[in-house]
């Protein structure tokens, strides 16, 4: 899986784009108000005044979109230097007068430059002493319009940055508790294997070291998935298999396994040793006294969008025990619980109840998705 993009670069178009489109804008801008005098001069009877317009607005125009850079930089400065409302005000204020006399000296020396070329002859200004003060009153109104939009721009990127770093906040935090519950799980796992070995060993020492080598394929098959929290149940159930082979090698003719496992269901993902626990719980817990043998049986199914496990047993079954009582008897199940919870949320079943016929049946239902669509995902 590549690594995460920062919050910052997704919100942050490229420059030339984002200049680009503020051109395009402005471009837009000039075009209807070189329509709009022209369209106001044919109807005064003054024909002739397109090229005219086309000078004044088009210069109008472009001389702001020229002063735009030193506009928003400025915005920055005083925008966000909490400096209260009297000082936000005249800093304003300054900002706007430097931005209209700018403004106003462009437009002058752009049509001085220009008019000539385009056939127009020396360009009158008129009086630059009335012209700058007549000039600010549709500045003022321009520049903040344009300091406006560009502080709620502003206000949405960094509110879209702030919700965009609680979101990878939270999401490194729930692996970091997927994690914390998966090593939870592995040396409760392994102990609880050693332990059944060690019962063996004063028994059967040939079967207690024929178990401490299924142990060790055992550990290698379980250390090679840790990378990821989801395996194909391919290697989930060759897990499950070398498991219950040791305790096949422990209870011996007292447990009797079967798998109704679809092949096509090979490359599915599940949760790392999902199915370990559950087996464990029923060995456990399900165990009849004496020499009555136990029937376990490993099923997988697809039901529409879902992959669905089910671990069933003919063992003592979970009595009057209430959920939270079942789910609190011991690490394994609650583990599960929660694993699931934190992988899909509201998309996973995960339910223990007694067999009309005797026994125990837990049933997991996830999302149904394969090894190659996860890896498609990634990529």
């Amino acid at each position: 899986m590549p690594a995460p993009q920062s919050s910052a670069w997704l919100l942050r178009p490229s420059r030339m784009l984002t200049w680009s489109l503020l051109f395009l804008v402005y471009t837009a801008i000039a075009v209807l108000l070189i329509g709009y005098r022209y369209l106001d001069d044919l109807s005064r009877l003054r024909p002739g005044t397109f090229v005219m317009r086309v000078l004044e607005e088009g210069t109008g125009v472009y001389s702001v979109f020229l002063l735009l850079p030193l506009v928003f930089h400025f915005a920055r400065i005083y925008l966000f230097a909490h400096k209260g409302w009297v000082r936000l005000v005249l800093s304003h204020l300054a900002a706007a007068v430097a931005f209209s006399a700018a403004h106003t000296t462009l437009m002058a020396l752009s049509r001085h430059v220009l008019a000539p070329i385009m056939g127009l002859g020396p360009y009158d200004y008129g009086i630059m002493t009335y012209r700058y003060p007549m000039e600010f009153s549709n500045d003022l109104v321009g520049f903040t319009s344009i300091v406006g939009l560009y502080f709620f721009f502003l206000r949405l990127r960094m509110a879209q940055a702030q919700q965009l770093a609680v979101a990878e906040l939270q999401t490194k935090l729930a692996e970091a508790q997927l994690e914390n519950l998966r090593l939870q799980l592995q040396p409760h796992f392994l102990f609880n294997t050693l332990n059944t070995i060690s019962s063996v060993m004063y028994e059967d020492v040939r079967a207690a070291d024929a178990m401490i080598a299924q142990l060790s394929e055992l550990l290698r098959l379980t250390l090679r998935a840790s990378r990821t929290h989801e395996i194909p149940l391919a290697e989930e159930l060759q897990i499950t298999r070398l498991y219950l082979d040791l305790m096949q090698k422990r209870f011996e003719n007292k447990l009797h396994v079967s798998y109704s496992i679809d092949p096509v269901l090979d490359n599915s993902l599940v949760p790392q040793l999902i199915l370990q626990p559950l087996l464990e719980n029923s060995l456990r817990h399900g165990m009849k006294p004496g020499s009555a043998a136990m029937d376990i049986s490993v099923a997988a199914s697809r039901e529409n969008g879902s992959l669905i496990l089910k671990v069933s047993d003919n063992g003592v079954g979970l009595g009057a025990l209430n959920s939270a009582a079942v789910f609190g008897r011991g690490l394994g199940l609650s583990n599960i619980r929660d694993r699931l919870a934190q992988l899909y949320g509201s998309g996973q079943e995960f339910s223990v109840a007694n067999r009309p016929e005797g026994g125990a049946e837990v049933t997991l239902r996830v999302p149904y998705r394969t090894s190659l669509q996860s890896a498609q995902f990634s990529t």
